[in-house]
């Protein structure tokens, strides 16, 4: 690939190793320098590009998390400064950490090198940390709605520092979310940018739907350019299958579930939702809107009511706990899925289920 070959000559020398960043670039053929450095250990999830391992540095023994990513024609690339063309998910994360206000709800690249075809990242691993649906699990059935808004809000503040420096996540769900519990008050950092891009104002970019579309928004489906309204969507649907258990558009397969986003099927059941405020179904309901355009930003959507500091209506969210048996049987459901397959002729299907529409 031509961002390799582009690569070769910066690959610095082997004493220079062990003073290098992550701005420097990868080291090349490098498993040795990789393993001296820092150690692999378990396996931590699996993907469509790759897989994610558990790790440490072992001049330290500090935490990391190491994602192995096979470079084929698939994978994402920007070109740099240099002309160089880099993989898009380093480009983002240096993008992020190059900000003067440095926001800490994203994981930082400590490293990042290219052995026998394969590209490896190594990234922070917060700890002790959980995903955001262990998180919900552990709370035993006392999840309340104030808490559900608290994680929304954190979210937000996140995407609005992505979406400042004009990078989309895509690939918003609450695997994707850690709740960094080293902290009284827990927090979130925004994991797995690998679908990420930067926006540029000279080309409109349109993203490939992979595996289980439950938390994509219909420009995804449609093939219609993305935009970071794309991930307000996602925090729309976050919040409903965290509010009520269950999913907004999900069906029996991932073609219905995609025909049920591109027609905004969805409601709000009183079964689901008998015990949840008006202010947070104001909240999805802005948030799910099929036009793009119309979609509150990630700033917009911290002045809603239900999501500002000041609480819905002044504080009043509802006391009622929220049934989290539904969240118990998505969670585990989520769980199960290994689908990562591109949803195929999704425009063609449809498009044929809504009457040639699109």
């Amino acid at each position: 690939m031509f961002f390799l070959s582009s690569l070769e000559s910066r690959n610095p020398p082997e004493a220079a190793q062990s003073e290098r960043s992550a701005d420097d670039g990868p080291v090349l053929d490098s498993s040795a320098m990789f393993k001296a450095k820092y150690r692999q250990q378990k396996k931590l999830g699996e993907g469509g590009c790759g897989c994610v391992y558990a790790g440490y540095r072992r001049e330290d023994n500090l935490p990391v998390a190491i994602k192995h990513i096979t470079i084929d024609e698939n994978l994402l690339l920007h070109e740099d400064t240099d002309g160089l063309h880099i993989p898009m998910e380093v480009a983002v994360l240096r993008k992020l950490e190059a900000e003067s206000e440095r926001h800490s709800a994203h994981v930082d690249l400590l490293d990042w090198y290219i052995v026998d075809e394969e590209l490896i990242l190594v990234l922070e691993r917060p700890m002790p940390a959980v995903d955001l649906s262990n998180y919900i699990e552990s709370k035993g059935g006392h999840l309340k709605e104030k808490e559900v808004a608290f994680f929304i809000r954190e979210t937000l503040e996140a995407l609005q520092h992505l979406h400042t420096c004009r990078v989309v996540h895509l690939d918003l769900k609450p695997e994707n979310i850690m709740v960094d519990l080293h902290s009284p008050t827990p927090g979130i950092k925004l994991i797995d940018l690998g679908d990420a891009v930067q926006l540029s104002a000279h080309r409109r970019y349109v993203h490939l739907l992979l595996g289980n579309p439950e938390f994509a928004a219909p420009e995804l489906i449609r093939g219609t350019p993305v935009s970071v309204a794309t991930d307000v969507w996602s925090v729309g649907v976050l919040a409903y299958v965290a509010l009520s258990g269950v999913s907004p558009f999900l069906d029996e397969s991932p073609e219905e579930t995609c025909v049920n986003i591109c027609r905004l099927d969805f409601c709000f059941p009183d079964e689901y939702f008998r015990d949840v405020s008006q202010a947070a179904r104001d909240f999805v309901s802005s948030a799910l809107q099929q036009d793009p355009r119309k979609r509150p930003s990630a700033t917009s959507c911290l002045q809603h009511p239900w999501v500002g500091r000041g609480g819905a209506h002044g504080g009043e969210y509802s006391k009622t706990p929220l049934d989290t048996t539904r969240l118990a049987t998505f969670i585990d459901r989520r769980r199960q899925l290994h689908d990562v397959r591109p949803v195929t002729n999704i425009k063609g299907l449809v498009s044929s289920s809504l009457g040639n529409t699109l």
